[in-house]
C-alpha cells in the first residue's frame, strides 16, 4: 500500500535535494517558503510561528537523521508537506544527537487532525527502514525522492 496521504500533501515543486539553509529555525522558513512558492499560503509569518513554537516546546527531531516539524493552522485547508534533504545535516536538537539530513514539514488544517496523524504514521513507518532513508539521500531530484516517499510499499 502507498502513503496515500503523504501523497495527497507532497509535491515534487515542495522538494529540495539540498536545502541552502544551515540552521534550524532557517531550514522551516525554508520549508515553509517551498510549500508558499507552490500553494500561495495566506499568512507565511503566522505558519513559520507555529511551526516554531511547536519546536520550542519539543524538538520534532526523530532518530537516523530525521525530523518532521510540524504545526496546525486555521489558515490552511488541507494537508501540505514538504521535503528537505541537506547531507551535512541541521541540528534539530535530536535525543541520539545526530543532525537532521531528511526534514519532512508538515502542515495542516487546525479543525481537521486526521491527515495529520495518519501523514506523521506513515513518515514513521517510511523512514524507519534504513534502505529507504539511504535511496532518498542518494537521490539527484525532486521526482525522484518524491517516488520514493509516496510509491514504497509498507
Amino acid at each position: 500500500m502507498a502513503n496515500e496521504v503523504l501523497k495527497s500533501g507532497l509535491d515534487p515543486a515542495c522538494i529540495r535535494v539540498e536545502l541552502n539553509s544551515s540552521g534550524r529555525d532557517e531550514a522551516i522558513r525554508e520549508l515553509v517558503g517551498m510549500i508558499h512558492a507552490k500553494h500561495r499560503l495566506c499568512n507565511t509569518e503566522d505558519i513559520v510561528n507555529v511551526v516554531m513554537e511547536r519546536e520550542q516546546k519539543m524538538s520534532t527531531s526523530l532518530e537516523n537523521g530525521i525530523a518532521v516539524p510540524h504545526g496546525k493552522s486555521n489558515s490552511i485547508d488541507r494537508l501540505l508537506v514538504a521535503v528537505g534533504l541537506k547531507q551535512k545535516g541541521i541540528d534539530f536538537r535530536s535525543a541520539d544527537g545526530q543532525p537532521a539530513k531528511i526534514i519532512i514539514l508538515i502542515l495542516a488544517s487546525a479543525s481537521q487532525p486526521g491527515p495529520h496523524v495518519r501523514c506523521l504514521a506513515e513518515i514513521g513507518r517510511l523512514l524507519q527502514s534504513e534502505a529507504n532513508r539511504k535511496k532518498i539521500l542518494a537521490a539527484k531530484d525532486a521526482e525522484t525522492v518524491f517516488k520514493i516517499m509516496t510509491d514504497t510499499g509498507i
